[in-house]
């Protein structure tokens, strides 16, 4: 798509996204490219944060939002938006450029320097970043201005170093027009990063080749500590697996043994360490005087071994150790592109031995995702009167997926598109970790961040037992999240959106401005709970029936949220940051303790608890079922597609299938064969005899 055709799609994205959340254009742009980038490294959690005000001699500060340090890398991220109402690509100078950046620089400056903090209202989200600037400068490493334009970056535009401010580098990233329609087009959720190793006095990697397999490549290289900090230093949680990098800042901190290693005994390292283990997309070697030497990386990963190498380089940085005689083990495995999505989380989960990621966690092709996805695209919402078509919520599985499928159809067809498809009925997978946990009454979990609460949700699918694999784990699960489980999810959406509502409309009397989705997800979990107090459960049925929250639940909704509000804008003593407070259970504490007079009212948008359960069980009930007539599906394109005659012929199925396991195979090879397997545990020993035939290298022989 040209940049001509994007910015017209990009104005239809603005234009809804500003009238549903009550935003100016410039802030709506903003949301919509900041959610798009929210999995790309080189941005992460956005905090909208709307600010502007004078500083020093009158000195222009102003930012629209802002990423919190990020614990893997001590990067902070802020951001600034330029948008134009346009219907044809215009020009984003340097000068204009220049203006935005400095107006960004400004308030850190005025935050480091002259406690800025101290003049911002502690509702507005900017206080936190300002305090956090003021009060952790020694933590951050770099700063990172986002710009985003619809505009087209000139031509003639040439990037320079920015001054460090308060010792720290600053780097800036222009996110216009062009640049924007390359990422929307290309449904990528990062940018690769290239580096050159020779770059700038650098130096190539020796590596031995140790495994080849068809496009799959694995080298074993000695990285050099400084080389290995420098890379990090400058990209930083850029080169992490996003799962890896969430892992990490949940755990934070530095490894202590790795410090004094490094202080003690640097020559030991490469042999007490065990290493890290990486991916690329692509990877340059040159032969020289007999050597294998890496020269470029592409999109390096780090799948295991990231807090070695963060600790790595905060022992230069933070204890100014030399790394001197530090030497690093390196296992590179080269991964095309277009298989990175299948291989890159499995090598990221069997890499990570020492501290163990759930398998869950890897979890963009999950059976749970596949499974929402499948449901979605099936599930009609109840008709509604005046109402003639019966539309379907859409499950993202992953980012982008909603604006890809109709980005290339034509003008009739789009608009089918968005009718069987509202914009206002998408679920992305991050939403639903969100849902879900304001409907299990945990809001400071949702407090974290959308990829931290996202973690969270993950580990409820994992086994968390050594003698129960993940895939009798999904199996023995799926029943509970059938479409009893997505339509209650679609109800939490309504619920969200109309509270979303409720706070905008508070703007000028009893909303305070900020902490939006602290309010919001906090208000609807007390309303949970509440409930759940009187032994009654939210009606979400009901919910799901009218496609809508109903006025009942936004009336119980405006009497919670000033109390919750105010709870949230008045931490304890001793504890500043409201968004680090709104994390914390004992926030969440606080608000399930707050006393509000019974109403009535209640009672007209909730079921007993018995009647509930019942529904919950009954939900799992056709769950099983659902569960059965989809693996009978599946089981039967398998037979129609020759695979069982495949695996029944393949040389090693002797070896690692039983007698019986055999002749299961050969009687599902043919459609007569397979119509006479009428018990579920044959079809479900049929899957379990085709993930172990996988696992041990079966592959259908294509055509």
């Amino acid at each position: 798509m040209q940049p001509e055709d994007f910015l017209g799609e990009l104005r239809q994205m603005v234009a809804r996204r500003s009238s549903a959340r009550h935003l100016v254009d410039t802030l709506a742009f903003v949301h919509e490219v900041a959610d798009r980038l929210a999995e790309d490294p080189v941005f992460g959690e956005f905090r909208s944060a709307e600010y502007q005000s004078s500083g020093t001699k009158n000195r222009t500060l102003k930012l629209h939002g802002f990423t919190p340090v990020d614990e893997s890398d001590g990067t902070v991220g802020i951001v600034i938006g330029k948008w134009e109402d346009i219907t044809v690509p215009q020009t984003l100078g340097s000068a204009v450029v220049d203006q935005l950046s400095a107006w960004v620089e400004n308030f850190v400056r005025e935050a480091v320097e002259n406690s800025l903090h101290e003049s911002i209202a502690h509702a507005n989200d900017a206080y936190d970043l300002a305090l956090q600037l003021n009060s952790e400068v020694h933590r951050i490493n770099r700063i990172r201005i986002h710009i985003f334009s619809n505009l087209s970056l000139s031509s003639r535009f040439k990037e320079d170093a920015r001054d460090d401010i308060a010792g720290i580098p600053v780097e800036r990233h222009i996110w216009d027009l062009n640049r924007l329609t390359a990422l929307y087009d290309s449904g990528r959720e990062r940018e690769a990063v290239r580096i050159d190793l020779e770059e700038a006095g650098g130096t190539a990697i020796p590596c031995l080749e140790a495994a080849q397999s068809g496009d799959i490549c694995s080298y074993l290289c000695v990285v050099k500590g400084d080389q290995l900090a420098d890379m990090f230093e400058r990209y930083g949680s850029r080169l992490l697996e996003g799962n890896v990098r969430a892992f990490l800042g949940m755990k934070g901190g530095v490894n202590k043994g790795i410090r004094t290693t490094i202080q003690d005994e640097p020559g030991l390292f490469f042999a007490y360490n065990n290493g890290i283990a990486a991916t690329a997309s692509d990877v340059k070697v040159e032969s020289r005087d007999g050597q294998l030497m890496i020269t470029g990386l592409t999109d390096l990963q780090i799948v295991n071994g990231g807090q070695t190498t963060a600790s790595i380089l905060s022992a230069r940085k933070k204890d100014h150790l030399s790394l001197t005689g530090v030497s690093v083990p390196m296992k590179l495995t080269r991964v095309l592109p277009d298989r990175a999505q299948e291989l890159i989380p499995s090598i990221a989960e069997f890499a990570n031995t020492q501290n163990k990621v759930a398998a869950a966690d890897f979890f963009s092709n999950h059976p749970f995702h596949r499974k929402m996805e499948e449901i979605s695209r099936r599930l009609l919402t109840p008709a509604r009167a005046g109402h003639r078509i019966q539309s379907k919520w859409f499950y993202e599985r992953a980012r982008g997926q909603y604006q890809n499928g109709k980005l290339y159809l034509d003008k009739s067809k789009k608009a089918v598109f968005e009718r069987e498809y509202p914009a206002e009925q998408l679920i992305s997978k991050t939403d639903l970790a969100k849902y879900a946990h304001t409907w299990d009454t945990k809001p400071h979990w949702v407090s974290l961040g959308a990829q931290k609460n996202f973690t969270k949700f993950a580990g409820a699918f994992s086994s968390g037992n050594a003698e129960i694999s993940e895939f009798e784990h999904w199996e023995r699960i799926s029943p509970n999240y059938g479409e009893s489980f997505f339509r209650s999810m679609a109800a939490v959406c309504l619920v969200w959106k109309k509270m979303e509502e409720t706070v905008d409309a508070g703007r000028g009397s009893w909303y305070e401005g900020g902490y939006r989705i602290n309010i919001v997800t906090y208000t609807i979990a007390k309303l949970f709970h509440d409930i759940r107090n009187m032994r009654e459960e939210l009606d979400l049925e009901r919910i799901w029936n009218s496609q809508d929250a109903g006025s009942e639940v936004a009336a119980r909704l405006e009497e919670i949220v000033p109390l919750v509000q105010n709870t949230l804008l008045s931490p304890p003593n001793g504890v500043r940051n409201i968004g680090e407070w709104c994390k914390r259970p004992e926030c969440w504490d606080a608000i399930a303790a707050i006393e509000i007079p019974y109403a009535s009212t209640v009672h007209g948008i909730a079921i007993s608890k018995d009647s509930h359960e019942e529904k919950k069980v009954d939900g799992r009930k056709q769950g099983q079922v659902d569960d059965a007539i989809d693996l009978q599906s599946k089981l039967l394109h398998l037979t129609e597609s020759g695979y069982w005659t495949s695996l029944y012929s393949w040389s090693k199925s002797s070896a690692y299938l039983s007698p019986t396991d055999r002749a299961l195979v050969l009687k599902a090879s043919t459609l007569q064969g397979f119509m006479k397997i009428a018990l579920q545990k044959d079809w479900k020993r049929l899957a379990a005899i085709r993930k172990t035939a996988e696992d041990e290298g079966f592959r259908q022989a294509a055509g």
